[in-house]
């Protein structure tokens, strides 16, 4: 069977009936009810952008964005040690014994660092780096995440503190500048990567909710199509000083280019063309993988383990916060800034002083550099240590970037080569990983005659079009479903064609085969945003029955015949309530699922009396 896991979708559905009682919130059967109208009633929006290394917001008012898009605003964040000042801050979060969140960033590793030197963190909860855990697996209410110390909280606690830190820092933003701003009149907007599946987006709006924003104040922006929209919006010269006045780029109607957002976890990839009426349409579905620079960071660890061993690394990384903290911080930021010289000269990473000291005594008796290229059977001049600085050769470094390197070229390679993206003129790199003039030259290198277009600030891009999407959210006005979904049925009985083990035979006499794929769209369908949908009408089986409960799948086959077959997974569940069994089996409803947004939206009314019935929604379990 195929792992949805493998397959990310670029959608997931919540139900159109509206917002219930807190009370039924906190169920786990089924309590996910969304209002689909977003309320246009706004003054600002607040675009947060939760990252896997770095996370932040950025603030856009209506008149404002009315007069100038570009004018948005972004806090500087400061870290108390070694004064860095930054736009976005360390996706770090710190709670206290009681679960409740202390702080969060920059100041959040700073605290856990004194309780560290103190000997008194043992009890507290330290996050960080923590949101690749959402991708690659069927994310459930009941996963819990592992802090710095082994200790556990509810992966929805942890990334609702986040979001929760975030908000109150945006109205406290607010409250500074004199302005007497309700939570009613903020539009909030969510960053999600394109690739990730229906039960990580579920949980990201859940814990938007638990975190006090309200269902239809929110929208999730697909970050890959974020940047997009920035770059359809403002003229490439002012994104970057790399354009010369003569050549000022800019997208007109027809034009197509690929957007790669490199971040720290993942890669997102998707394909734009602008349509004559200035809007924005999907040409290649969105796309991508784990391949960001948290596979380089992971490279760098490696070889460090290789060095002093996984025990003593281990220790190290234990019993040295404040050191472990510093060296990933450093290597973060000399990551960033690597770039390709001559062959014969080194680079140079600064190492804890407790790290080096490590690697000395267990060099003693013999020359560190001799006993370290040894131990990695490498050359001495690929490698030396002198007091806390490891240096490396040129091809060295290389390899650290070559796993996360050949990922990306083969798949952009892949994309450039299908036809629906011939006639592609421009390559948009942003994300933080983007600043690296290896993936840059990576790029460069099979791009051809494509223009390779990088932002004078790669990492805000997706912020700063998550502030755009707020205020236009039709702006992507055609995506392609990259999967075909249905629910599973009882369909009748083909004899001949259905298999007889799922013969079944229902209360009325009617022959049945279970189990069948009843699709609601097959996947490369183009949907227009706010007007594609589909209906299918459904019944109850049984005179006693209260509900109609079926499960929701998605298939990378076109016309999957069974919800059991190898290319189908179940992604979730959704259920209709029929708790009025007067009319016995001539009861059912239609069903409608609106495509074209970021997300699927479901309406169910009953087929009699045309009445909004109640839908339950859920990808979490």
């Amino acid at each position: 069977m195929v792992k949805l896991a493998e397959i990310p979708t670029a959608f997931f559905l919540r139900s159109r009936y509206g917002k219930i009682s807190s009370t039924l919130q906190k169920q786990n059967d089924f309590s996910y009810f969304i209002k689909m109208n977003l309320d246009d009633t706004y003054w600002m929006v607040a675009a947060i952008d939760f990252g896997t290394t770095y996370s932040g917001y950025a603030l856009s008012f209506r008149d404002s964005f009315l007069k100038d898009p570009s004018d948005i605003q972004i806090p500087t964040w400061y870290a108390g040690i070694g004064g860095m000042a930054s736009s976005k801050t360390t996706t770090s979060i710190l709670f206290s014994p009681d679960g409740k969140v202390h702080s969060f960033g920059y100041a959040a590793e700073d605290n856990y660092t004194e309780l560290a030197l103190d000997n008194i963190h043992n009890e507290w909860y330290f996050f960080r780096w923590f949101k690749m855990a959402l991708y690659d697996k069927k994310v459930d209410r009941h996963m819990k995440l592992t802090a710095f110390n082994g200790k556990q909280l509810p992966v929805i606690t942890v990334i609702s503190g986040v979001i929760g830190y975030l908000k109150d820092h945006v109205m406290k933003t607010v409250e500074n500048e004199v302005m007497e701003l309700l939570d009613k009149d903020i539009r909030w907007v969510l960053t999600v990567p394109a690739i990730w599946s229906d039960s990580a987006k579920q949980l990201m709006r859940e814990a938007a909710e638990e975190a006090g924003i309200s269902a239809n104040k929110l929208i999730l922006v697909l970050e890959p199509e974020a940047a997009s929209i920035l770059c359809k919006q403002l003229p490439v010269k002012h994104l970057t000083s790399c354009v010369a006045e003569d050549q000022e780029v800019t997208f007109q109607a027809g034009t197509k280019y690929v957007v790669l957002d490199a971040g720290g976890g993942t890669i997102d990839i998707t394909v734009h063309q602008v349509t004559t009426a200035g809007y924005l349409k999907e040409i290649y579905k969105s796309n991508g993988g784990d391949w960001g620079g948290a596979k380089v960071n992971k490279e760098f660890e490696n070889l460090l383990k290789s060095i002093v061993g996984k025990e003593a690394y281990t220790g190290f990384k234990y019993s040295q916060i404040s050191n472990c903290l510093d060296l990933y911080q450093y290597f973060e930021i000399k990551k960033r800034s690597l770039k390709e010289t001559g062959k014969t000269s080194k680079v140079t990473f600064t190492l804890p002083s407790g790290l080096s000291e490590i690697i000395r005594e267990q060099c003693s008796g013999q020359g560190n550099n001799v006993a370290i290229s040894d131990k990695l059977g490498w050359s001495l001049s690929d490698i030396q240590l002198t007091r806390d600085k490891l240096r490396l050769s040129q091809e060295k470094v290389k390899a650290l970037f070559e796993p996360s390197l050949r990922h990306v070229q083969d798949h952009v390679s892949g994309i450039l080569s299908n036809p629906d993206v011939e006639g592609c003129t421009a390559i948009l790199m942003v994300g933080g990983y983007s600043e690296c003039s290896l993936l840059q030259d990576a790029i460069r290198n099979i791009a051809g005659d494509i223009r390779v277009i990088i932002p004078n600030d790669p990492g805000l891009a997706v912020l700063k079009g998550a502030v755009i999407n707020g205020h236009h959210p039709e702006m992507v006005s055609q995506r392609i479903c990259k999967y075909t979904y249905g629910v599973g049925a009882r369909l009748p009985f083909i004899e001949g064609v259905h298999r007889e083990d799922y013969r079944v035979t229902e209360e009325n006499g009617d022959i049945r085969c279970e189990n069948g794929f009843s699709s609601f769209v097959t996947r490369g369908t183009h949907f227009h945003f706010g007007t594609s949908s589909v209906t299918k009408s459904f019944r109850v089986i049984s005179s006693n029955q209260t509900s109609i409960s079926f499960g929701i799948y998605a298939s990378t086959s076109d016309k999957p015949m069974y919800s059991t077959d190898d290319s189908v997974q179940k992604i979730g569940k959704l259920v209709l309530d029929m708790a009025d069994t007067s009319r016995g089996l001539d009861r059912g409803g239609n069903v409608t699922m609106y495509f074209g947004g970021s997300e699927i939206e479901v309406k169910a009314v009953d087929k009699h009396s045309g009445n909004e019935i109640r839908v339950r929604v859920d990808f979490l379990g």
